[in-house]
């Protein structure tokens, strides 16, 4: 027979357990040493190899996947408009969007999956949402802060908020 004092930690121990956070699975990714990171679920398919064709001022372009004509949307563009060169796009992660519509990515580096847990995501302060009357205010499309593994911080992004920003 154990002793008593084994029984009850051991009871114990199962009682205390610590119940598991909720993650969310993501498909992080860089863009002008920034992190962004969308919903693995909107990510239909990441290309290596594509052409982007009539590229606007705004790093708007077009570029045809599975016999369709997409947007594609250069985020270096969107988030730092004072930066004239974009993104080396060497990969291109192909969203859907919920009505239907699918948006092009450009990165310059492979996608990393991230398993990132509900209490690591954070609301982004109004006082950078909201900028000033002589800066531009952040994008709606960045919904949320999030915290890495690593530490660093990474932008949780809206894909359907995305193209009406611009």
């Amino acid at each position: 027979m154990l002793p008593t004092h084994h029984a009850n930690r051991r009871f114990r121990n199962q009682k205390t357990e610590r119940k598991r956070t909720p993650t969310r699975k993501l498909v992080g990714f860089e863009v002008n040493r920034e992190t962004y990171a969308i919903p693995i679920e909107r990510v239909q398919r990441v290309l290596n190899q594509f052409t982007p064709q009539g590229v606007l001022e705004s790093g708007r372009s077009l570029v045809k996947f599975d016999d369709e004509v997409i947007t594609v949307l250069d985020l270096s563009r969107l988030f730092v408009p004072s930066v004239s060169e974009k993104t080396n796009g060497e990969y291109l992660i192909v969203c859907l969007l919920s009505n239907g519509d699918r948006l092009g990515i450009p990165i310059p580096n492979l996608p990393t999956v991230m398993d990132i847990p509900e209490d690591k995501f954070e609301p982004i302060p109004a006082s950078y949402r909201e900028g000033t009357q002589s800066s531009i205010q952040a994008p709606e499309a960045l919904e949320k802060l999030i915290y890495t593994e690593s530490g660093a911080i990474a932008f949780y992004l809206n894909v359907d908020r995305l193209l009406p920003a611009v």
